[in-house]
């Protein structure tokens, strides 16, 4: 009979909670607010969360040695934008070198198949390749996509204004924020317990305390995983020949956050430029692949990720890809750490018998 009550309660819950998303749903202006919201704070907040388990360790050597935390908190905010000023002008003196070679490579890439046919029996495979896919079209979508996306960009630093203002205003907010919490994070978890009898303070205390540490290791185990596995395609796009190495590896970096995924999503552009150039580029590029990604799923991600989150890869999966497929990469961002965060909480009210 006990159970059944529980159960009731759940189900009738569960039933509120469906329905007040219905109601809430039927009103637009809500949602448009939730948009906007999203889209100038909670972005931003996101961002500076981030940033924030990635410079804690800098700022808490400077806590150590008895620096004001304000001024600990500036010293950290001022080293890590010049570290972040001299890679960027590194990269951007890089990329345009990069960017002129790639121009040239993407306009270079339509195959000659009957030479290949004629070079060697083996490539007549590619020839069929060649005709089945369609890579002169597909080269020439690349291109018109890269032609329009510098277009556009160019576009927008010379004539939408707003862009830029409301870029440097979501910049310095990110800023702001990532500031106050190298500065007072300890005290937002204090003044938001207190908000709460006593008698949940202690499970209060606990449950926070799981969650940033969970959330630490993810984000310093999510940043050591990219850095790592960008650092391994380079080397292995460098062997190969592959043109524009220092670009590709920085978007698998990039990408690299998204769980599962991201790896594969990052090495698109490269498998055409593969596919053009010929058959043993291809071998070559499935070699890279496989190699790396067998040393992050046995190697990489066991060593610094193992005793993290403790989630299940399938579970990383099924999340990735439902939070990929209603919210863009954002979703996919922030959804493991997430629902981290969400299991944490639900087993400290199971251990408390919250839940009842």
């Amino acid at each position: 009979m006990i159970l059944n009550n529980k159960l009731i309660k759940i189900l009738i819950i569960i039933n509120l909670l469906f329905l007040s998303i219905i109601l809430f749903s039927k009103i637009h202006f809500i949602f448009k607010i939730i948009r906007t919201l999203y889209k100038c704070i909670l972005v931003p907040i996101i961002i500076s969360v981030f940033l924030y388990y990635i410079l804690k360790p800098l700022n808490n050597i400077f806590n150590k040695k008895g620096i004001n935390k304000s001024i600990s908190s500036l010293l950290t905010l001022i080293i890590s934008l010049i570290a972040a000023l001299l890679i960027l002008y590194f990269f951007i003196r890089y990329a345009i070198l990069e960017f002129n070679e790639l121009s040239k490579n993407i306009h270079n890439l339509s195959p000659n198949t009957n030479t290949i046919a004629s070079q060697n029996p083996i490539n007549s495979i590619v020839n069929e390749i060649y005709k089945s896919i369609n890579i002169n079209e597909l080269i020439k979508i690349t291109n018109n996509m890269m032609i329009n996306y510098t277009q556009k960009f160019q576009s927008s630093i010379y004539k939408n204004i707003n862009d830029i203002v409301d870029a440097f205003s979501k910049i310095l907010l990110v800023l702001l924020i990532l500031f106050f919490l190298l500065k007072d994070g300890f005290k937002f978890r204090d003044k938001f317990i207190d908000l709460f009898p006593e008698k949940y303070k202690d499970f209060l205390s606990e449950t926070l305390c799981n969650v940033d540490k969970a959330l630490n290791a993810y984000v310093t185990g999510q940043l050591m995983v990219a850095l790592s596995l960008s650092i391994m395609i380079y080397i292995g796009y460098k062997i190969i020949g592959m043109p524009n190495a220092l670009i590709w590896s920085f978007f698998t970096f990039i990408l690299g956050f998204i769980p599962f995924i991201g790896f594969f999503i990052s090495m698109i552009i490269p498998s055409i430029i593969a596919i053009s150039k010929g058959i043993y580029m291809i071998i070559k590029l499935s070699i890279v692949f496989i190699t790396v990604q067998t040393l992050k799923g046995r190697v990489v991600v066991p060593l610094i990720m193992s005793s993290t989150l403790k989630i299940h890869p399938l579970t990383d999966i099924f999340l990735v890809v439902t939070a990929v497929s209603y919210g863009g990469p954002m979703a996919a961002f922030i959804i493991v750490p997430l629902y981290a965060m969400l299991k944490v909480i639900v087993l400290k009210l199971y251990k408390y018998r919250i839940i009842k």
